[in-house]
């Protein structure tokens, strides 16, 4: 077969010898090169090292340049923090090495308040260029306040707010003993209180404490036995006098709680002493009601327990009285499907938010009459708060006893309850700052820890349960944890007899509180309508949206970094 040319268009598609469709042709590459024959440059390493090395000087010229504007640019921090009410410049926002003579705000930042804690996305200029920056003011200052120096009688530490005072700082301020405080080397010490702030900026002070043993329970004098004719205003103080070898001030409770002053009958009335040590002294007198002559003036009661000043409107309100209202509201919050630690819950809970907390108007007239008194108007001291929980557990079924607070000139009471197998502390009283927080199913431990100095007076009481079961109750919902073991039915407890003291007017030292345990009326309570209460909400942070970007007015401020929790004015919401 004869041979045949194959001719290839160089300039078409096929794959021909010739120059790749697309390449680019060497026109400029020849053109240097004739330029660097023109100016003497023969020879052939010098014609590929003189265009490398114009090449490298024209890269390096374009990078300076470059690293020049980008320079102007990042001269600019992406975020700042700055601490509250620190004044605010431009210079804040130059990093180091930077000029700030060639940096300036393009945000209105005269409408942002240093004082106040939040983060802002401001807009600024640099070399010409605008730069975003975010801006966080912050409280990163420690919390300050002045030592109160302290004398104790015992190694039990006091309230360690109580230690120091005029605390200054931009947000609530928790008070703590540093870790392993301790006491018992007693004399003179110095104990170390720290203070927390809302951001975790921490300060500690230094309160000096003299530690004093004391072991020695007050004394009280003067009391004896009472006769009165009802409708009469007896005085229970009259005559009775408490002395303690070390506290100067010891505090006298005088409980008439389990006295009728308009029903002819015998009672028992309790003169309680506490000192600062926590000591206690108790003294059980016998109190007689002879029939009146018809003209009933409601007796004042020198129980304690706050609320002065009361009109008269519930003074003759009876026993049964109390338990037909509690009865009442018993019925329209709890179900027969619940068992005892249900419906306890259900009724601290009910308290607490239909029953405000006021230190005056309390009728001490009888225990029924604070209770009808705190049902009706909807607002009382604690002992209004303690009675209506009495009555409404009574009717429920669940055995109580009153519970005093030691060792403090005021006054507070509040439940202790039988439940589930074991006597736990239940407070309906609602603390300033903490919304309706309350206490239900505590331990002596948790209700000393608690809101509220729950420091108690425990002679006379059963002994209290110790194992916790706080993590199965839910106090915003009135709810309890389905992994709770209820036992079924609630074993009955059983309490020693108090015993009942003679008349020496003298001086007592029995350590017996009194037994004022009411059993469960025999009334029954109405039939029960199925109702759930309402449900707090839980509580939430508000969140911000991203602000917007404005070109010359700063993002609207947003959260701070660390939310504040509300304030708590630290108030004791007894006012007993």
């Amino acid at each position: 077969m004869a041979n045949r040319n194959v001719h290839t268009n160089r300039g078409g598609k096929g794959g021909g010898s010739g120059r790749k469709a697309g390449a680019p042709k060497a026109k400029s590459k020849g053109t240097f090169m004739k330029i660097l024959k023109k100016i003497g440059v023969t020879n052939p390493l010098l014609q590929v090292a003189l265009p490398v090395a114009l090449a490298a000087v024209v890269v390096t010229i374009g990078s300076c340049a470059y690293y020049n504007s980008t320079k102007a640019m990042y001269n600019i921090k992406k975020e700042v923090s700055v601490t509250y009410d620190t004044p605010l410049t431009v210079d804040l926002f130059v990093e180091e090495g930077g000029d700030p003579s060639k940096c300036s705000f393009v945000s209105d930042v005269s409408v942002i308040d240093m004082s106040k804690l939040a983060s802002y996305e401001l807009t600024l200029s640099s070399g010409g260029h605008k730069v975003t920056s975010i801006l966080n003011v912050i409280d990163d200052v420690p919390p300050v306040a002045e030592a109160v120096p302290q004398t104790v009688y015992s190694i039990e530490l006091p309230d360690p707010n109580d230690c120091v005072t005029n605390i200054q700082d931009k947000s609530e301020v928790t008070v703590n003993y540093a870790e392993g405080t301790d006491l018992s080397a007693g004399g003179s010490l110095l104990v170390s209180v720290v203070l927390t702030d809302a951001y975790m900026n921490q300060s500690v002070v230094e309160v000096p404490f003299t530690v004093t043993s004391d072991f020695n329970a007050p004394l009280i004098f003067g009391t004896h036995d009472i006769t009165f004719k009802a409708g009469e205003i007896p005085d229970y103080k009259e005559g009775v006098t408490v002395s303690d070898d070390m506290d100067p001030d010891p505090v006298l409770i005088v409980d008439d709680t389990e006295i009728d002053g308009i029903t002819p009958g015998e009672y028992q009335l309790y003169y309680i002493a506490s000192d600062a040590a926590g000591n206690e002294t108790m003294v059980v007198v016998n109190v007689t009601v002879e029939p009146g002559d018809g003209n009933i003036a409601a007796p004042t009661s020198s129980a304690g327990g706050g609320g002065g000043g009361s009109n008269k409107k519930y003074s003759n309100c009876t026993t049964a009285d109390a338990y037909a209202k509690a009865s009442s509201i018993l019925g329209s919050i709890t179900n027969g499907s619940m068992n005892t630690v249900q419906k306890g819950l259900k009724i601290f809970y009910w308290v607490n938010h239909h029953i405000a907390f006021t230190s005056w108007g309390t009728d001490h007239t009888s225990w029924a009459a604070a209770a009808c008194q705190a049902f009706g108007e909807r607002h009382s001291s604690c002992y209004g708060q303690w009675a209506a929980c009495k009555a409404l557990c009574d009717v429920a079924g669940i055995p109580n006893y009153k519970v005093w607070r030691s060792g403090s000139a005021k006054v507070h009471v509040w439940c202790l309850c039988y439940l589930n197998g074991g006597w736990y502390h239940c407070d309906a009283t609602q603390w300033p700052g903490r919304g309706h927080y309350f206490i239900y199913m505590m331990t002596d431990a948790e209700v000393k820890s608690a809101p509220g100095n729950h420091k108690f007076i425990a002679s006379g009481l059963p002994a209290r349960a110790t194992v916790s079961v706080q993590k199965y109750i839910n106090i915003n919902s009135a709810t309890v944890s389905s992994a709770m073991v209820i036992y079924t039915p609630t074993p009955v407890p059983t309490t020693e007899a108090v015993p009942t003291e003679g008349t020496d007017t003298t001086a007592a030292t029995s350590t017996q509180a009194p037994a004022t345990q009411t059993p469960a009326p025999a009334t029954t309570a109405p039939a029960v309508q199925t109702t759930t209460p309402p449900t707090a909400p839980p509580t939430q942070a508000p969140t911000t949206p991203p602000p917007t970007e404005t070109p010359e007015t700063p993002a609207p401020p947003t959260n701070p970094p660390t939310e504040a929790p509300a304030p708590d004015d630290g108030q004791d919401n007894t006012g007993e």
